[in-house]
This record gives structure tokens, C-alpha cells and sequence, in this order.
């Protein structure tokens, strides 16, 4: 019996709602490993012309075609890098520990890290230029992490009002996954989220897409339903958006992403490709494929598309196929089996 294996049937002994939970964090890092090798791009033509050999089943790509950086097949973006290290943090400490959070951060991501800064300032630098010769080769760091690194130096620990991706939300979902149905979790959650952004949108949608996670770990009927009437009054321009993804579920998904939410890895287009994504699929890899040919920033969604439909299916609904695929599977969930 292979240690993963040993591990998948640790975790299928496990209780219901610990299931679900475990799902929730390997879906995610599975579903962005999957996207991963067709990170970031933008030209449809381009993402096209190079599925062109096996259309239907664009997860993990053999080659990488990102234009930012390069890795091989079956490693993580950044979005789940992060989330890692946080995982990592409340493995260890055994409770919420907002400072070792921010420790693991720097362990992970900071100097010494995988997180190569000066290539990926050159290649910046080229960028602004108009002499992009290539991607870098190794790990791409987001910039809010950047701006968190910037903060803790001048003895800050917010991120940047100016930061409006999604990587609040992904450095928050191990808390959710270890206080779901606990009253003080949002006040985690929100935290960890502005170690990356203050952006009020990316913060509103963060805490918006953990009650989501949070409905689905505890297994309630309708998610989005429930979900979309509990956050009328304090979130309504995010009710309107619940409201206007299920008005559009007959557009096809990929001009859904492209005309309607937007590529890029900002809220509220994030959230609503994503979200839109898990309401029109038959299950999980239809919504990680699809989200994946929609192109731009695909790993963001697939993030959180594999959060939600983890936490619905549980570890043992999840495609074993794809966890043998992704690189640090097995380390992934280890952790995630001793951290809840």
C-alpha cells in the first residue's frame, strides 16, 4: 500500500463533517494544480491553439504555457501556497495563532523561499519595456503578498488598499476549515484576509465566499440559497450578484467569464466565474475544465471552485486520479488530517 493511499483510507475513516472538511482543502490545492500549467492566459486564441491535441481534458496541462512563469506539471500557484502556509501554522500550533500565521508566511513565500523576487522583477521590469522575452522559470509571488512583506518591515500587518485579487479569501480558507460553525470565525477570517488586502470589495467578498465554504462543510441544503438571504442586509450589492449568477446559468461558461465577470483575478469577477461555474457543471471536474478553458486567471477560480465542491463531495468524492497528479498531494493531506 503506497503512503497515499495509506492516507486517503486514514481520512475515509474519519467522520462525516471531517470528510468534508478534508475535501474542501484538497479540492482546492487539486483543482488549482490542475489549472495551474494555464495560469494567466489571456489570449483565448492562444489557449485554444494549445488544447488544440485534447480539448476535453485541459487539467494538468504536460506543458506549461503561462506567460508569467513556468512549473512543472502538478505544482500549485501562489493562491495555494498560501493557504498552505497557513495550514502549516495551525497544524503546528494546534489553535488560531494570528502572529505564527504571519511567521509561516515569511517561511514559505519570504526570502529563501521558492519565491524568487529579483526574476520576477526583471521580468516586470522587461514587461513595462515591451522586451517580455519569456516566463520566469520557478514560483510567481502575488502582490499582495508582496505589500504584506512591505508592511511587516515598516511594522505593519495590513495589506494594501490597492490589492483587489482574491488572495485574502485563499490565505483564509484552512481557518474556515477548522472553525466552521464556530461564532468567532468571520472575526478570523477577516484577519487573515487583510494581511493581503483592505480593498473594502476584496475583503466584503472574502468573508462572503467563507460563509459559502462554511455552508458546505456543514452540509446545509442550500447553500447558495441560504447564504444569498443571511447577507442581504449587511452585503446587498453581493446578494444582487448571487442574484444575477443564477439569471445568466443558460450563457455558456466561457462567455460567461469573458463578457459578463471579467478573466482577471479581481472581485467580484472571481467570485462570480467561480460561483457560476459550480452552478452549471455536472461536478467537480466539469467545473475546474471549463473554468480552465475560460482562461485569465483560472487558478484563483479553481481555488475556490475546489473549496466548495470538496467540501460538498468530501475526500472521498474527489477524483483520485487528480490527487495523484498534483505534486504535493500527499503532503496537503497529511496536514490537513492533523490540523483539524
Amino acid at each position: 500500500m503506497s503512503s497515499l493511499t495509506a492516507l486517503l483510507e486514514k481520512a475515509f475513516a474519519l467522520s462525516e463533517v471531517n470528510q468534508r472538511k478534508i475535501g474542501c482543502l484538497v479540492g482546492a490545492a487539486i483543482a488549482d494544480a490542475a489549472s495551474r500549467p494555464l495560469h494567466w492566459v489571456y489570449d483565448l486564441s492562444q489557449l485554444d491553439k494549445a488544447l488544440a491535441s485534447s480539448p476535453e481534458t485541459p487539467e494538468f496541462w504536460p506543458e506549461s504555457v503561462s506567460p508569467f512563469y513556468s512549473l512543472p506539471t502538478g505544482e500549485n500557484s501562489c493562491y495555494f501556497d498560501q493557504a498552505y502556509a497557513v495550514m502549516t501554522s495551525l497544524k503546528n500550533k494546534k489553535e488560531y495563532d494570528f502572529k505564527d500565521i504571519c511567521s509561516e508566511f515569511e517561511k514559505q513565500l519570504g526570502p529563501g523561499s521558492r519565491y524568487d523576487m529579483k526574476a520576477r522583477e526583471e521580468y516586470m521590469q522587461l514587461r513595462r519595456e515591451g522586451r517580455v522575452q519569456g516566463p520566469i522559470k520557478g514560483k510567481w509571488l502575488h502582490g499582495g503578498m508582496i505589500k504584506f512583506f512591505d508592511n511587516m518591515k515598516a511594522g505593519k500587518q495590513f495589506g494594501d488598499s490597492q490589492i483587489k485579487e482574491t488572495d485574502g479569501f485563499c490565505c483564509a480558507l484552512p481557518v474556515v476549515v477548522k472553525y466552521a460553525g464556530d461564532s468567532g470565525l468571520m472575526d478570523k477570517v477577516l484577519q487573515v484576509t487583510k494581511t493581503q488586502s483592505t480593498w473594502p470589495v476584496a475583503v466584503s467578498h472574502a468573508l462572503v465566499a467563507s460563509k459559502i465554504v462554511e455552508a458546505f462543510i456543514q452540509n446545509e441544503a442550500d447553500v447558495f440559497g441560504s447564504v444569498k438571504e443571511a447577507i442581504k442586509l449587511d452585503f446587498p450589492e453581493i446578494y444582487k450578484e448571487l442574484e444575477m449568477i443564477e439569471s445568466i446559468h443558460s450563457t455558456p461558461h466561457v462567455q460567461a467569464v469573458g463578457y459578463v465577470f471579467g478573466r482577471p483575478c479581481y472581485n467580484p469577477g472571481s467570485f462570480m466565474g467561480a460561483i457560476h461555474a459550480v452552478q452549471t457543471s455536472t461536478g467537480f471536474e466539469d467545473a475546474v475544465r471549463k473554468t480552465i478553458k475560460a482562461g485569465g486567471c483560472n487558478c484563483s477560480r479553481s481555488f475556490f471552485i475546489g473549496a466548495m465542491l470538496g467540501a460538498k463531495v468530501g475526500i472521498k468524492g474527489l477524483p483520485v486520479s487528480w490527487i495523484e497528479r498534483t505534486t504535493y498531494a500527499e503532503d496537503v493531506l497529511k496536514n490537513a488530517i492533523e490540523m483539524i
